[in-house]
């Protein structure tokens, strides 16, 4: 089921290394190269701007597939755009990680670096794809035209575990407000607590120094009061459910 247009791309541009995130999108992307029959590898970067268990998850898919994997550690708030949370960040951060992946592949004989970009994704709501772009990282899916929603197809029949995303914890901090560890560690403990309440889908929680703003598909107004609590445990004093 391995479309033809990625088939002939992933073998036109290999050995590659596929920047593999833990999300879907990669998941999926490096088991579209293992079944072109490529030699491929997967490299993961802890930048300190996600949970600890996204690294573990890529882990597990490479192991899976039967790629090798390497995690790389990039420790993004000691990059002052990225600390500061300026309107810069999510491209110094993408950047910064793709040099570190684009290094390690030229060390170790991969002559491209691609990642999961897809065709549905608009390059202006993410930052980072400029700098893809700038460093030459191949993006397949969107070089094949290949959406969301044929992905998903794609993840349906291989058996790869489509996961909600979970995105930069830095995103949960409002731009221009210093990104802290302490901050995104309260919003992940609180996201947390949502998931184990039992809220499907996409979660949100933005802080704001100690005021947390909780986003929950609709539906679930009902259990505000419960949400409000168990979040406000986590070290918050003014919560709100939008």
């Amino acid at each position: 089921m391995l479309p033809d247009c990625l088939r002939t791309y992933l073998r036109a541009h290999a050995p590659l290394v596929v920047a593999l995130s833990g999300g879907t999108d990669s998941a999926v992307l490096l088991a579209a190269a293992v079944r072109a029959g490529v030699e491929v590898a997967a490299v993961t970067v802890a930048t300190g701007l996600v949970p600890p268990e996204e690294v573990e998850v890529a882990a597990g898919v490479a192991r899976t597939l039967g790629v090798r994997h390497e995690t790389l550690s990039v420790e993004m708030l000691a990059r002052e755009a990225v600390r500061e949370n300026t309107p810069e960040r999510c491209y110094v951060c993408k950047r910064a990680m793709m040099e570190q992946v684009i290094a390690w592949g030229k060390a170790h004989g991969y002559h491209y670096v691609a990642d999961g970009t897809h065709a549905g994704d608009d390059p202006a709501g993410r930052p980072g794809v400029r700098a893809l772009a700038e460093l030459g990282v191949l993006s397949p899916f969107a070089a094949c035209g290949i959406g969301r929603e044929e992905l998903l197809a794609l993840a349906a029949a291989w058996g790869v575990e489509v996961r909600p995303s979970s995105s930069c914890m830095a995103t949960r901090i409002p731009t221009g407000i210093t990104v802290t560890a302490e901050a995104m560690r309260r919003a992940r403990e609180a996201e947390e607590f949502l998931r184990r309440a039992g809220i499907p889908g996409r979660i949100r929680v933005r802080v704001s120094g100690r005021s947390a703003r909780i986003e929950v598909p609709a539906g679930y107004e009902e259990q505000a009061r419960v949400l409000i609590a168990g979040v406000r445990a986590v070290g918050f004093d003014e919560v709100e459910v939008v």
